[in-house]
Parts: C-alpha cells; structure tokens; sequence
C-alpha cells in the first residue's frame, strides 16, 4: 500500500469519527439550538454525489466514506425532522440538480468540479446560523475539532492525487472549522440575572411578558 493510499484511508476513518458526536448529542439531549437544518439535506446530497465520484474514479476512501456517511447523514435529520420545511428540501434538491448536470454535462470531470464546492454549500449555512444564533448548546464542538484534522488529511490526500475536489475540501472545512469553534468559544455561558437571583426565571433573549421568543434565524421565514 502507498502512502497516499494510507493516507486516504486514514481520513476516511477520521471523517466517519467526524460524524458522530453530532447525531450523539442530538439523540442524547434533544437539543437542535445553533444547528442548521439545510447543512444537515446538503450533506446527504453532496455525501451521494461524493459516492458516484468515488466509484466513477476509482478512489476506494472516497466511495467507502461516502457510503459510511450516508447513513449516518439520515440519522442527523431524523432528528431535525419537525424543523425541515419546504425552503430546506428546496435547496437541497437545487444542490441535487446542480450536481446532476455536472455530471451529465461534464462527465466525472465535471462533477468533481460541483463536487469541489460541495464542501462551501454544506458547511456555509452552519457557519450562518453559527454566527447569528443566541445559543448554540445544541452543537457538538467536538464535531468541529475533529473535521479541522479531517481538512488536513483529505486536503493532503487530494493534493498527493491532484485531486480539485478534495483539495478545495480541505480548504473549506479547515475554515468553517475555525471559524465555528471561535463562535462557540465566544458564547458566555449564562449568568443568573437580578430575576433569577428574586426567584424569577430568566426569560429566553428577544421575549417580554406574555410574548413568544424570537425565532433563532434560520427558522424566520
């Protein structure tokens, strides 16, 4: 076996790894606060397209991953489901769309080309909802340190087999990594307000007597 084979087998293991605290913590606490909804469709597509690329190059880690994923992907919106609404199945299937006529007008080539912004278009809306959430208690930081070495390895692997798709990969995830855990880090952890300590619960950000809390961003229409 290559080192470059090694390699990619390595990050198909750490990217499944990288999958999972997400969907544990969901199914553990419930909790879906800071998480984004369209992030979780456009995974399950792009990890499909991810397969055909896979399997149409000959790039075993690749179609293995992708494979491993998907399931997994199913999983994470299990437990969004109440919170998927028309707008997110709408991207999604433009995302699907867009993937397919790579594929059919620019052959493999074409869709590692679509494939290469696949990462922008999964990762982008988590990185919104990131930086506008009030809370973001429903995510998994450690999803987050472990996809910053995941960029590493895939980013490297591409590069060995000067392969676009993944190297825009690793470039993209690297960032969006980066930039969620400064998000999350920057959440202070709440305080008690004067109410709290008087004995009265402290109201969520955006409410006032007798009114509903303001919808976290992604859920205004």
């Amino acid at each position: 076996m290559e080192w470059t084979d090694a390699l990619g087998w390595i990050g198909t293991a750490l990217f499944l790894v990288r999958l999972l605290p997400q969907p544990l913590k969901l199914h553990r606490t419930g909790d879906t606060a800071g998480i984004s909804v369209q992030s979780a469709l456009n995974a399950l597509v792009s990890d499909s397209g991810w397969l055909v690329h896979g399997l149409v190059t000959g790039l075993a880690p690749v179609w293995v991953a992708a494979l491993a994923a998907l399931p997994l992907d199913c999983w994470m919106l299990w437990h969004l489901r109440s919170r998927i609404e028309v707008r997110h199945l709408s991207g999604a299937a433009l995302w699907a769309a867009a993937l397919a006529i790579g594929g059919a007008v620019w052959g493999r080539v074409g869709l590692g080309v679509v494939l290469g912004t696949s990462v922008v278009v999964n990762h982008v809306p988590q990185v919104w909802t990131a930086l506008r959430s009030h809370s973001l208690s429903g995510l998994a930081p450690a999803t987050w340190w472990f996809a910053m070495a995941d960029a590493a390895l895939w980013g490297g692997y591409g590069w060995a087999e000067r392969d676009p798709a993944l190297i825009a990969y690793g470039l993209v995830l690297g960032a969006a990594s980066v930039t969620i855990l400064t998000a999350v880090a920057l959440r202070r952890p709440g305080r008690l307000s004067s109410e709290t300590v008087s004995g009265h619960a402290e109201r969520p950000p955006g409410t006032r007597h007798g009114t509903r809390p303001t919808p976290a961003p992604e859920d205004r229409p």
